[in-house]
């Protein structure tokens, strides 16, 4: 039997065409993660992000801990060096509770939530988003619904909420699609933005996984369509 793949690199681009003549937006990742233990997993992460003619550069850290089969919480930190439009430092926390086991035709159902702080130079931001996730058709079919709340420093409040279901068509294909009716938190503003999303990911290989990923959003001010690629690599 081959030893367990602890380590796990995930690599993510997306660029983003802007209407009225505004652009393009440019978003990339990389991240490396590494399993300590059964329960515990380290990760950092950068992020090149570009938008109207700036680049920030973000590098992120975090800890994922699994307390039981069925309780687990991370936390994370990050922080942006000369940032133009993304938060100059961020901390989050989150944790999952399985609170249904799986069984034949239904599976796992778990309650969520994600708690975040965003230090921009001109507002900060807390975001908490409970969320329920639920699986059907033996596990095949996934479904979860988001409520997302974010607050800046001066009391602007807003409210609104991400739908999506997953699909595994094939044991190595999956599909995915959602909605969205909630805040994106841009350079500090809390834009309130509808979006339509979907995508697929297939495993080619047993360490290996690519995804390709479509969305468009409606802004107040612009439409911004976003196209992205990435893959995922176990060893």
């Amino acid at each position: 039997m081959p030893p367990p793949r602890k380590w796990r690199l995930d690599l993510g681009s997306e660029v983003s065409d802007l209407t009225d003549g505004l652009g393009d937006w440019t978003d990339s990742s990389a991240g490396l993660s590494y399993r300590l233990s059964p329960q515990t997993t380290i990760s950092g992460r950068t992020r090149l992000a570009t938008r109207f003619g700036n680049t920030d550069v973000q590098i992120e850290g975090r800890v994922d801990q699994a307390f039981s089969p069925a309780f687990s919480a991370y936390a994370l930190a990050a922080a942006t060096p000369d940032a133009d439009f993304l938060a100059r430092y961020s901390i989050g926390a989150g944790a999952s509770w399985q609170v249904v086991a799986p069984a034949k035709v239904f599976g796992p159902l778990s309650l969520n939530v994600d708690a975040r702080y965003d230090n921009f130079a001109d507002a900060d931001v807390t975001s908490i988003q409970p969320w329920l996730q639920g699986y059907l058709l033996d596990g095949r079919l996934g479904l979860s619904a988001r409520w997302v709340h974010a607050e800046d420093d001066i009391g602007t409040r807003a409210d609104g909420y991400v739908l999506r279901a997953d699909l595994a068509v094939t044991p190595h294909v999956n599909l995915f699609g959602g909605y969205a009716d909630a805040p994106e938190i841009s350079d500090g503003t809390l834009v309130p933005t509808r979006t339509v999303f979907g995508g697929l990911s297939v495993d080619v290989s047993d360490p290996l996984t690519l995804r390709a990923s479509i969305a468009h959003e409606q802004r107040p001010t612009f439409d911004r369509s976003i196209f992205g690629l990435g893959l995922t690599a176990r060893f």
